[in-house]
């Protein structure tokens, strides 16, 4: 993923951005010592679960009976397939949905509805005309952790010479504030980051560190704050 960012002194490039996958010390291997992967397999289709069983017999007892002489919960040309190539639908009592209206739900505190509005699908601004701007926020990181849920982070790489100059300087000058740098998107710098059309709002922390000639520029993604509730008074006696 290509991002283009600016630095403190507001000048712009455009580096890449990678997912961090933690390296496992772990291998799943067989009894021959072959590595084992994960695969989907289909268990059942929507003729063979139980609502589809009860229109045919009526009663659960009349099903209980079916399953213990039988397996019509089964099909055996269908079960235990591979599935590789797979997308997500939306399903109704009809039939498949083609024409699907979202919704944000805004919630209160105590699990109530505040707010229901039709969801926009902004688009995304990591890689646009615009860069994402170096705002001059700083937030020390022990600070940081206490008050934000960070559900997502990428890694900021250098694609030449020319960049890696670019985010080495980044990463030094975060690296002695010992913070994190909160940046932002949009014309005046003021929009939350996001990834991908449709995609979820995020505010977005960057973090660098320095050891020797080399550096690490990670980008913190959170979308939700953690806040203190509020005191419940005492009642004077």
């Amino acid at each position: 993923m290509a991002i283009n960012i600016s630095n403190a002194k507001n000048r712009d490039a455009v580096v890449a951005a990678e997912g961090l996958a933690p390296k496992r010390d772990v291998r799943y291997v067989d009894k021959h010592g072959r590595p084992v992967t994960n695969r989907r397999l289909l268990k059942s289709d929507v003729t063979h679960d139980l609502p589809e069983l009860l229109k045919k017999r009526k009663k659960l007892e009349s099903v209980a009976n079916a399953l213990i002489k039988g397996d019509p919960e089964i099909d055996i040309e269908e079960f235990g397939m591979f599935l590789t190539d797979t997308s997500r639908v939306y399903v109704s009592k009809k039939g498949i949905v083609h024409l699907v209206e979202e919704f944000e739900v805004i919630k209160n505190p105590d699990g109530t509805v505040r707010e229901r509005r039709p969801r926009k699908k902004e688009p995304q601004n990591m890689n646009s005309e615009i860069p994402l701007r170096w705002t001059g926020k700083f937030i020390k990181k022990e600070e940081a952790v206490n008050r934000f849920v960070f559900t997502n982070k990428k890694q900021l790489v250098h694609v030449n010479g020319l960049t890696f100059d670019f985010l080495f300087d980044m990463a030094k000058i975060l690296d002695k504030k010992d913070s994190l740098l909160l940046i932002r998107g949009g014309e005046n710098g003021s929009d939350p980051v996001v990834m991908n059309r449709g995609g979820k709002p995020y505010n977005a922390f960057l973090e660098g560190r320095v050891k020797g000639d080399s550096y690490c520029l990670i980008l913190h993604l959170s979308n939700m704050e953690l806040k203190k509730p509020a005191e419940i008074e005492k009642n004077e006696a």
